[in-house]
């Protein structure tokens, strides 16, 4: 059944929203603001502080962060968010829990991070001078990369702090180099100081509105850098309340992410056999799309997308023929291509097939059956997918790359839109494989196709609408345009 899922995305829009900084998909404002407890308030800067987590007024988690310094006059904080997300029917139960520890400079110094979900992520660095030495491990698979820093960055458990003992006024805008151990995510944070509001302590306290990736989030910070309400898109938010408070939660399931983020389109006839699209984005411009062509060009405010024909498709080898198709077969962040286990099974697939077009569609209706459709919430692994056998888009999506790229094919993932009648006449965050099987281009490498093992579709009918290619640390782009994005289809066929 055509069912796509958010996964990544519908992660980002609940994690990140509570986790990080960078918050949810995008900022939507709150008409309605419940007063904050001054129970809650009382204590004043407290070692531990509670936080309860809301989705559409639905109290779904809650977060507790503390901090306390360290012998050498540094500071340590501790963040743990425990929250229900729900895509599609399937409740799930989601942990991330993190700490930092800072210098007496308030620099940075070390970090761990952990997400635990049916495929859970562990993260920890050390800031070495101008590097930072990240390590991951997911579902069993570890990487370590060096991140160049102009100077130590602040991560979503220190960014609060930096706002201590300044003096600040409507209109101030700060900028901060920022770190997101969830999406790998090394750039720059812009922060700007909206309005005051008045606590029933008496005190002030100011909005702040950060952005990060494009994904912007408002958080109510005290004089003493405590955040006491954030606020971002789809109906997320955070209140400080007391312990008895937060964890107290509402008994019903936490409204479905793939409802609040669909984008309604008028019907497309034959859409699944669509082979050419064009249209026109509202309210993003046309731009915050990839322009790939020939596959898919942006002209101006609209889109067009053309894929080829299957009888189309060249006659090639199945490996890569020259460095730029073998850049994509190395192995990555969800794709261990390298691994011995992932390369026996492509093997044993292809069973020695000799035409690349050929090899790619026996790995995507290898996928199709092998994998059951259930939706997860987690980071996708290509191994961990193959011991599981089962997930949504994102898992069919890394496992045929991984596959793809241990026999040797030059493969990528692709993340954005697809309309899926099988749902209702609207688009859903969704993400693909493409593979080089097109014509071959002016500098020697094969054309990007797309294709997709979650629907079965070889190759992908033309209503997949990219916004980005890449792992996680690309598709977080995608969440600064989640709930802004509208769709005319001109044209398909």
């Amino acid at each position: 059944m055509r069912a796509p899922n958010l996964l990544q995305l519908v992660e980002g829009a609940s994690v990140l929203a509570f986790v990080t900084v960078a918050g949810s998909a995008v900022f939507v404002p709150q008409n309605v603001i419940t007063p904050l407890d001054p129970v809650a308030l009382s204590s004043g800067p407290a070692d531990e502080r509670w936080m309860g987590i809301f989705m559409q007024d639905q109290h779904v988690g809650y977060e507790v962060t503390r901090e306390a310094p360290t012998a050498d006059g540094g500071r340590v904080f501790q963040d743990e968010a425990t929250f229900s997300i729900q895509a599609m029917g399937n409740l799930q139960r989601v942990t991330a829990a993190g700490s930092a520890v800072t210098g007496k400079d308030g620099a940075l110094q070390t970090f761990d991070f952990m997400l635990t979900s049916p495929l859970p992520l562990y993260a920890k660095g050390v800031v070495q001078g101008r590097t930072l030495h990240a390590t991951f491990d997911n579902a069993g698979s570890t990487e370590t990369v060096d991140f160049p820093l102009a100077e130590a960055p602040v991560l979503s458990t220190t960014l609060p702090a930096q706002m201590k003992g300044r003096a600040i006024h409507p209109g101030d805008s700060f900028s901060l180099p920022y770190f997101d151990p969830l999406t790998r995510s090394n750039g720059r944070v812009e922060l700007v100081v909206e309005s005051p509001e008045l606590l029933p302590t008496g005190e002030t306290a100011w909005w702040l509105r950060s952005t990060f990736n494009g994904v912007e989030t408002r958080q109510l910070i005290s004089k003493a850098g405590e955040v006491l309400r954030e606020e971002g898109g789809l109906g997320l938010r955070k209140e400080r309340m007391t312990r008895e408070a937060a964890m107290k939660l509402d008994s019903g399931a936490p409204p479905d992410l793939i409802d609040l983020t669909n984008i309604p389109v008028a019907h497309i006839a034959n859409a699944e056999r669509s082979h050419f699209m064009t249209v026109t984005p509202g309210g993003v411009k046309a731009s915050q799309f990839v322009s790939d062509p020939p596959l898919q060009t942006v002209d101006g405010d609209v889109i067009r997308i053309s894929v080829p024909l299957l009888a189309e498709l060249p006659k090639l080898p199945t490996k890569a023929q020259n460095a730029l198709e073998e850049a994509d077969t190395e192995p990555a962040m969800s794709i261990p291509s390298a691994n011995p286990e992932m390369i026996a099974r492509a093997v044993g697939i292809l069973n020695g097939e000799a035409d690349r077009v050929t090899a790619a569609r026996k790995i995507n209706d290898f996928v199709n059956k092998y994998v059951q459709k259930i939706p997860t919430i987690g980071i996708p692994n290509g191994l961990e997918v193959l011991h599981t056998a089962q997930g949504d888009c994102n898992e069919h999506t890394a496992l045929y790359v991984s596959l793809a790229r241990a026999a040797g094919i030059p493969a990528r993932i692709s993340a954005g839109l697809v309309y899926a009648p099988a749902i209702g006449d609207a688009f859903y965050y969704h993400a693909w494989p493409e593979v080089r099987i097109g014509p071959i281009g002016p500098d020697g490498a094969a054309g990007w196709v797309p294709v997709d093992p979650t629907f079965g579709q070889f190759p992908a009918d033309a209503t997949h609408l990219k916004i980005v290619n890449g792992d996680l640390d690309k598709q977080v782009e995608i969440m600064g345009m989640i709930g802004k994005v509208k769709l005319t289809v001109n044209d398909s066929r």
